[in-house]
């Protein structure tokens, strides 16, 4: 099974810290590629969990934050995978998945990598960037973010009621740590 641990820390999302857990089943609902599961490695040159089952934002322990631009202010609230928020983030959860574990396969993965999911309805589109913060391994994180880079994927927002009298929402925001240990 692997986790993505999702730690806001300002609305700028520059850190993660202690936070809840987001996850993975740990059975895909699919026979996962043996020759795809095979080449993936991660630092301990066994394939990461994090590639042998699709993702899903699946909330455990209901802690889980994801952070709303409002055009009037900035707030914290929870996920709710069925939201507006939810669906559109979850667009480029497959996406993210096939670059992270490609970037896996080139090369050694560190322990974990920072993942930034962000949605922006009025340009339907949805982003996923890799970050690296002081905890990275200085060795491979490097390398590995630079492999990931940002993943791009066009979706169609629909009406959120997320901002509730602060205007409309301007972006969706949710930081993830991602476990790559095997």
């Amino acid at each position: 099974m692997f986790v993505l641990l999702a730690g806001v820390a300002g609305a700028s999302c520059a850190g993660s810290g202690p936070g809840s857990v987001v996850n993975a089943p740990s059975v895909p609902s699919a026979p996962a590629s043996s020759a795809s599961a095979a080449r993936s490695t991660s630092a301990s040159g066994t394939t990461p969990a994090a590639c042998t089952s699709p993702w899903r934002l699946g909330v455990i322990g209901g802690d889980a934050r994801l952070v709303v631009v409002c055009s009037t202010d900035v707030r914290r609230q929870s996920l709710d995978e069925s939201s507006a928020a939810g669906r559109g983030l979850a667009q480029a959860l497959e996406p993210a998945r096939e670059r992270v574990c490609a970037c896996a396969h080139s090369g050694k993965a560190p322990e974990f990598v920072d993942l930034v999911f962000s949605a922006r309805p009025q340009d339907q589109r949805v982003t996923v960037e890799a970050k690296g913060d002081e905890d990275l391994d200085p060795e491979l994180g490097p390398a590995f973010i630079a492999c990931i880079g940002t993943v791009s994927v066009s979706y169609s927002p629909q009406p959120s009621d997320a901002c509730d009298g602060a205007g409309k929402v301007n972006s969706f925001v949710y930081p993830v740590r991602l476990e790559l240990g095997p």
